[in-house]
């Protein structure tokens, strides 16, 4: 896969999610892919979630710290956390041929999210809902939207 050019991208959320999913049974075969193993032979790893309150994935919300935050959780992408948040960043715009996004750059458009976390662990422990979102590097949003905004786009 690393000589051919084939990346993969992990969706740890749904897929602890749904597998070995039953009617009145815990989940006991569940889990994610060899993320650490692939990315040791040079094969791009990204990690997001494409299920957003759907069939698949009721509880999604397009966040990529959320994502970052389980996918931490579940695969053990800590102790060191090293190149891990790439994975959410750098690597999914690299993978799409969008090397413009995914880093901060001088003169590159400061598009992020700015968290209250002086650590790894600060960071990770919170749901960081009091995030600034920066577009441009301007401030867009220091609250999430109430449901209700987002109506339209589930209807």
């Amino acid at each position: 896969m690393a000589r051919t050019g084939i990346a993969v991208v992990s969706l740890p959320m749904c897929n602890m999610y749904l597998q070995d999913r039953q009617p009145a049974v815990t989940p006991r075969r569940r889990g994610v892919t060899l993320l650490h193993e692939m990315h040791a032979r040079g094969i791009e790893v990204a990690i997001a979630s494409d299920n957003t309150r759907d069939p698949f994935f009721a509880y999604g919300d397009l966040d990529a710290m959320e994502v970052f935050r389980e996918a931490v959780r579940c695969a053990h992408l800590d102790h060191p956390v090293g190149t891990w948040p790439r994975a959410i960043t750098a690597t999914p715009a690299r993978i799409m041929g969008v090397s413009s996004i995914g880093m901060l750059r001088p003169g590159g458009g400061a598009d992020l999210l700015a968290m209250p976390a002086r650590t790894w662990t600060e960071l990770l422990s919170r749901p960081q809902s009091d995030r600034a979102v920066l577009r441009s590097g301007a401030l867009i949003a220091v609250d999430l939207p109430d449901y209700r905004e987002l109506d339209p786009l589930f209807s």
